[in-house]
């Protein structure tokens, strides 16, 4: 029998949040999310799982160590959930540019940068939101540990076209650092493109993936600027299933890559 009973969404009313949390509902767990829209970003169509969710409007970006340290206190197990694909501030240094060339060189410097050379109070960065974010939540998980903690970070596998350098390093760098800090149990799922039926966006570029896998497995090669990850895409039901039983099996920690956390989701539906 699971011992986590209590469970913390970083990011709970995102697109793959909310199906952690809708799973961990399923097994019986009280779940407190946080994020800043809280139950407004579900609008009126409020699912019914939900209302067993206590949605919290919380900034963690902005919150103070004494309105965080309770919140994971009274957690068993914590996932961070958050992350952005693309940066607000790419779009304003295009267009701020003098030509649309100009414009494309110093987006490109941005996604070739450094990314240990940025703050935590970099606007709405990959560093912010990917690494420093989570390493901030996963610290306090760890000061406020009696015993082992599990911390579940979503992580990243593979390259997409259009998606900078900066946004898998950022989520490289905040594994090693959570992986550092003691009294955790880390684990980082590593799935990939995701695709949600709610999202008719995500089905179609799915759909899109699992054609030009198709083609490049019939040509006995590999696609030259999308790895074998990328075109695999999973349902983020099955990360949330396999982030349900990663967090409640105490012998899984570390990286889960694809195969592995297919197992995973396999276990929970199995033991549904």
């Amino acid at each position: 029998m699971s011992s986590i009973k209590r469970l913390l969404v970083c990011g709970g009313s995102g697109f793959l949040g909310r199906r952690i949390c809708e799973q961990a509902v399923a097994h019986g767990w009280t779940v407190t999310s946080l994020s800043r829209s809280g139950a407004s970003a579900f609008k009126d169509k409020i699912p019914k799982w939900a209302n067993q969710v206590d949605f919290k409007s919380f900034d963690i970006s902005k919150a103070s160590s004494d309105e965080l340290q309770p919140l994971v206190e009274s957690s068993d197990a914590v996932v961070y959930s958050l992350g952005i694909l693309l940066e607000s501030n790419y779009y304003k240094t295009f267009a701020k540019s003098q030509s649309p060339l100009e414009g494309i060189s110093s987006v490109v410097q941005k996604w070739n940068r450094n990314p240990l050379k940025h703050r935590i109070d970099d606007e709405i960065s990959y560093e912010l939101m990917n690494r420093d974010l989570a390493v901030r939540l996963a610290k306090a998980t760890s000061e406020s540990a009696t015993i082992t903690k599990p911390f579940l970070y979503i992580s990243a596998a593979g390259e997409f076209p259009g998606i900078p350098q900066a946004y898998f390093k950022s989520k490289e760098q905040a594994e090693s650092s959570i992986l550092a800090i003691p009294s955790l149990r880390p684990i980082f799922l590593r799935p990939g493109f995701m695709f949600d039926p709610a999202n008719s966006m995500t089905m179609t570029i799915a759909m899109g993936l699992r054609a030009i896998g198709t083609v490049n497995s019939m040509l006995g090669g590999n696609a030259p600027i999308i790895s074998r990850e990328v075109l695999k895409p999973l349902s983020t039901s099955v990360v949330a299933g396999a982030a349900i039983k990663a967090l409640e099996d105490e012998s899984v920690h570390g990286v889960i890559a694809r195969e592995d956390l297919i197992n995973l989701a396999k276990e929970a539906s199995f033991n549904a």
